[in-house]
C-alpha cells in the first residue's frame, strides 16, 4: 500500500484524477486510498437506490427477491449480484403478511425511500468508514475514537452550553440513564464496584421520577441495573399551580425529607422531564435543581426541549448549573438516522477542569466510557454531522422548528373548538418569544424551556362542551371529552395525515383526555418546517373543523328524527365519527326477531344501501354492535338536510320491501306451478300406462301391437306451460298445434273475424289466491328463484313440459 500511495503521489494531477474515475468505474481499488474507495461506493449503493425507486415506480415484476428465498448456501455470488439482491429487497415492501384487505392483490409494493440531506448522506457514508476502522490498529484506532470523541464532546457542550462534563454515546435512547444512574450508585456505594447488588442491600436506593412520565422509562432503568420497582417512587403531578402535567416540587420535597429521616433507604436519582415525551410540558427544573442539591441526589434531564439550549449565547445560568446531567437525541433533533444518542454528565470532581483519576474510574465502571474507547469509531457519524452543519446550522434548524410550532399555535388557537393540551409557547403570560432567545443575553435557563414548546397538542371539542377562558380559548378542565368526541379527533386526525405532507402527524391517546392530534417537528424531520406547511395545517383545518361542527349540530336532529320513527332505528357503532347509523325495519317484523327474520332484515337493509349509493355516495353499509345491517351515514356540511335524508331511506327502503313481497309472491307462484306441472304430468303418465295396456310398454311384443294397432297422435302425455300473469298451469297442446304460444280469450285487432285458440284442455291455478302463504314459505322460494326473470322461468317450464311429451310419445 505504501509504494501504491507513493506512486499515485508522484503522479500528476489530471492524471490522478483520470485515473481515480477510471478505477471507480471498474469497482477497483488499486491505486487509491482505501478510505476514499469505501466512502465513493457507499455514496454509489445510496445513489443506486434512489434511482431504482424512480425506475421501478410502476413495479414492474421487480421484488422478486421477496418471493424466492435464499436456500442454504451454494455457489459464491458476485459483489455486484448482492448488491442487486440487497437493492430488491430495499426497495420493495413485502406486504404478503399484512392483515389490510386492500394489500391482498399486491403483494410487493414500492416504498418511500427517506429524504437524504447533505448531512444525511456523509453520516451514511461515514457508518461504513467506522466498520472499516476495525481492521487498523488497535492503539491507532482507540487513539482514533478518543480524538473524535474529544472534539464531539467539546462542540456539544459548547453549543449547549453544559460545561465542564464528560459524555457517553449511546444507540438506546434510555442507555444513558441507565449509565449515569450507576455512576451514581458509586458515587452513595463505595462498596458498589466489589459487593455488587449486595452492597445495596441494606439501604436500596431510592428513584424518583413523575407519575406522568412514561412508566417503561423506569422499568427499563430496573431490569438494566437488577432493581426492584419497590425502588421508585412516583411523584404526582401539579394539582394548584403551574401545568397539571408536570412533577409537584413540593410532593417530591416533602417525600425526600421523609425517606432521608426515615434512614433506612438512599435518595439518588430524580428525574425531570424538560419537553415531555407527547404533551411537552417541563417541570420546574431551577426549584428541583434547589432540592437535589439540598437532599445531594443526582438530577437527570431529558425531553426535546434540551434542544432550546442552542439557540442562545447567554452563559447566565448554564445548563451545567441546573442538572448533573442531560440527554440529547441529536439525531432526531437533526433528521439524520443512524446517529447516536449523546449523554452530557457533570464530572463529580475536577481539578483545574480536568478530569482526575476518580472521576476516570468511576466513569469507566459505570459504562460511560465505553464507546469513546471503541475500536469502531461510533462518534465518527456524529463528528462529520456536526461539522457539515456547524453550530449556526445546528441553531437554525432547531430556531425554526419553535418557530414553527408557535406560528401554528397562533393561527390554531383563533378556533373556539379546539383544546390545547401542550404547552403554550411563550408561557401563560407571553413575556418571551422564540424569536426573543438568539438576542437576549438575559434569558435563564428555566426562562427558555417556559418560552419554547417542543410540540403542539390539541383535539377538537365542541363549543358546547368546552370550558373556555376569554383569553386564548383554552380549556382548563381535565375532564375527559365523552366517547364520541374520540372519533370526531380520531377521524380529523386520520384526514390531516391523509392531505398533508411534510408534517409529522400523529394520534395519540392521553389519559383523562382521551385521542388527541400531535405535531413536533423535532422527530425525525430532514428539512426544517416552511411557512407553506403551516399554512397547509391551518387551511385543512379551515374546511375539516367546519364539517366537524356541522356533523356536531346535525346529529342531535338525525338522533331526534330517527327515533320518532317506528320504521327507523338507530343503529349505535363504535369507531364512526359521521352523524351514525339507521336501519330500516318495518314494524310488524320488530315484534317477531327471529333468525330467519334477521336474516331477511340483513338483506333488505343491503339491498337498500345499494339503491341509495346509485342516487348519493354519502350513504355507506355499516354493521351495528348486533351484527346485522344498516345503512352508515358520514359527515355532513352546514347545509345538509338531516330531514330529507332520512325521508329518502324511508321511501326507498318502502319501495325495497314492496318490491321485496312482490318478488316473494311471483317465486311462490313459480315454486307452486312446478309442482302442480309435476304431479299432473305424474298423473297422465299413469294414466296413459293404464288406458295403453301392459302388453305395448313390454319389449318386443309392445313393437309388434304398435304395428299392428298404432297409437293415435292426439293421445299422449301432454306438456305444462305457466301462465305467471293468469297465475295457471296450462297444458301444451295449443303451442304444439298453432306453433306459438296465444293467450285464450284474445282477438286479432287486424282481422275482425279471426277466432280466439280453444282453451288448454288442463288447467290448473297456482296464484297466490289459489291458498294462502306465510312469510317463511316466501323465503324459501326466493331462495329457489334468485335471480331468475319471469320469462326465464316459463321457458325453463316450456322446455321441461317439451322433453316430456317427447318422451311419452315415443
Amino acid at each position: 500500500m505504501a509504494e501504491e500511495a507513493a506512486a499515485a503521489e508522484s503522479k500528476d494531477p489530471p492524471a490522478m484524477e483520470k485515473n481515480i474515475l477510471e478505477i471507480c468505474q471498474d469497482i477497483q481499488v488499486s491505486n487509491i486510498n482505501d478510505v476514499d474507495a469505501i466512502e465513493f461506493q457507499a455514496s454509489e449503493v445510496i445513489s443506486r437506490l434512489e434511482e431504482a425507486v424512480e425506475k421501478n415506480s410502476d413495479n414492474n415484476g421487480s421484488g422478486s427477491t421477496w418471493n424466492n428465498p435464499s436456500g442454504f448456501l451454494s455457489s459464491p455470488k458476485s459483489p455486484e449480484t448482492i448488491l442487486s439482491l440487497i437493492q430488491d429487497l430495499i426497495i420493495h415492501e413485502d406486504v404478503s403478511q399484512s392483515s389490510d384487505e386492500q394489500n391482498q392483490d399486491h403483494q410487493i409494493q414500492i416504498i418511500n425511500l427517506p429524504t437524504l440531506t447533505e448531512a444525511t448522506k456523509l453520516s451514511l457514508i461515514t457508518h461504513s468508514v467506522s466498520a472499516y476502522a476495525l481492521a487498523l490498529p488497535r492503539s491507532h484506532a482507540q487513539r482514533l475514537a478518543g480524538r473524535l470523541s474529544a472534539d464531539t464532546t467539546r462542540w456539544l457542550s459548547h453549543i449547549f452550553r453544559f460545561v465542564d462534563c464528560a459524555s457517553s454515546f449511546h444507540d438506546d435512547p434510555l442507555d444513558g440513564l441507565v449509565r449515569v444512574t450507576r455512576l451514581a450508585l458509586h458515587r452513595k456505594y463505595p462498596q458498589y464496584m466489589e459487593d455488587g447488588f449486595t452492597a445495596l442491600s441494606t439501604k436500596p436506593p431510592l428513584i424518583y421520577s413523575s407519575s406522568s412520565a412514561p412508566l417503561r422509562v423506569v422499568q427499563y432503568l430496573c431490569r438494566q441495573l437488577s432493581l426492584p420497582l419497590k425502588c421508585i417512587r412516583p411523584i404526582p403531578q401539579n394539582t394548584m399551580f403551574g401545568s397539571k402535567q408536570t412533577m409537584d416540587v413540593s410532593a417530591l420535597e416533602r417525600k425526600l425529607s421523609e425517606d432521608t429521616k426515615l434512614n433506612n433507604s438512599i435518595p439518588l436519582l430524580v428525574i425531570a422531564e424538560v419537553g415531555s415525551v407527547i404533551t411537552g410540558h417541563c417541570d420546574n427544573v431551577l426549584r428541583l435543581h434547589e432540592i437535589c442539591d439540598k437532599y445531594n441526589v443526582w438530577l437527570h434531564i431529558r425531553g426535546h426541549s434540551l434542544a432550546a439550549l442552542s439557540l442562545t449565547n447567554t452563559t447566565k445560568d448554564l445548563s451545567s448549573k441546573i442538572a448533573d446531567s442531560i440527554t440529547l437525541p441529536i439525531g432526531i433533533w437533526l433528521g439524520i438516522p443512524a446517529l447516536p444518542h449523546v449523554t452530557l454528565y457533570r464530572l463529580t470532581d475536577t481539578k483545574g477542569g480536568r478530569p482526575t483519576q476518580r472521576d476516570t474510574t468511576l466513569s469507566l465502571a459505570s459504562g460511560l466510557m465505553t464507546e469513546s474507547l471503541s475500536r469502531r469509531l461510533p462518534t465518527l457519524p456524529l463528528w462529520a454531522a456536526l461539522q457539515v452543519l456547524g453550530r449556526d446550522g445546528i441553531q437554525e434548524k432547531f430556531n425554526r422548528c419553535f418557530q414553527a410550532i408557535e406560528e401554528l399555535y397562533l393561527q390554531i388557537k383563533k378556533y373556539q373548538t379546539i383544546r390545547f393540551l401542550s404547552q403554550i409557547p411563550s408561557g401563560e403570560l407571553g413575556t418571551y418569544t422564540t424569536n426573543d432567545l438568539p438576542s437576549s443575553i438575559s434569558l435563564t435557563s428555566p426562562q427558555i424551556f417556559d418560552a419554547v414548546s417542543s410540540s403542539i397538542v390539541f383535539q377538537y371539542v365542541p363549543s358546547k362542551f368546552s370550558n373556555t377562558n376569554d383569553n386564548n380559548n383554552i380549556q382548563t378542565t381535565n375532564e375527559q371529552i365523552p366517547a364520541y368526541f374520540d372519533k370526531l379527533n380520531s377521524w380529523l386526525g386520520q384526514i390531516l395525515q391523509r392531505d398533508i405532507d411534510n408534517v409529522p402527524i400523529e394520534l395519540v391517546d392521553i389519559d383523562d383526555y382521551g385521542i388527541a392530534i400531535r405535531i413536533c417537528f423535532l422527530e425525525n424531520m430532514p428539512l426544517s418546517p416552511t411557512k407553506n406547511d403551516i399554512d397547509n395545517v391551518v387551511s385543512c383545518l379551515d374546511q375539516q373543523i367546519e364539517i366537524l361542527n356541522a356533523t356536531v349540530e346535525h346529529k342531535e336532529t338525525f338522533i331526534r328524527l330517527v327515533t320518532e320513527n317506528e320504521s327507523l332505528q338507530l343503529v349505535d357503532m363504535p369507531g364512526w365519527a359521521g352523524l351514525g347509523g339507521v336501519r330500516y325495519t318495518p314494524p310488524a317484523w320488530i315484534q317477531l326477531m327471529t333468525e330467519q327474520t334477521k336474516d331477511e332484515l340483513n338483506k333488505l337493509n343491503i339491498q337498500l344501501v345499494d339503491v341509495l349509493r346509485s342516487t348519493d355516495a354519502a350513504f355507506s353499509l355499516g354493521e351495528g354492535n348486533d351484527n346485522l345491517a344498516c345503512v352508515r351515514f358520514g359527515m355532513v356540511t352546514q347545509d345538509t338536510d338531516v330531514a330529507e335524508l332520512l325521508t329518502l331511506v324511508l321511501q326507498v327502503g318502502q319501495e325495497v320491501e314492496a318490491n321485496s313481497k312482490l318478488l316473494d309472491t311471483m317465486s311462490e307462484v313459480v315454486k307452486r306451478g312446478i309442482e302442480a306441472a309435476q304431479t299432473d304430468l305424474e298423473r297422465e303418465n299413469a294414466e296413459k300406462l293404464w288406458n295403453d295396456g301392459i302388453l305395448r310398454h313390454v319389449p318386443v311384443v309392445g313393437s309388434f301391437v304398435n304395428w299392428w294397432n298404432p297409437v293415435a297422435k292426439e293421445t299422449g302425455v301432454r306438456g305444462r306451460s305457466l301462465n305467471l300473469q293468469a297465475g295457471v298451469v296450462e297444458s301444451t297442446e295449443n303451442i304444439y298445434k298453432y306453433h306459438m304460444q296465444l293467450q285464450p280469450n284474445t282477438t286479432n285487432s287486424t282481422s275482425s273475424g279471426a277466432r280466439t285458440p280453444p282453451q288448454p284442455l288442463v288447467q290448473t291455478l297456482v296464484g297466490a289466491g289459489s291458498q294462502s302463504h306465510s312469510r317463511s314459505s316466501s323465503h324459501s322460494s326466493l331462495q329457489s328463484g334468485k335471480g331468475v326473470t319471469p320469462n326465464a322461468i316459463t321457458n325453463i317450464l316450456n322446455t321441461v313440459a317439451q322433453v316430456n311429451e317427447e318422451t311419452s310419445t315415443t
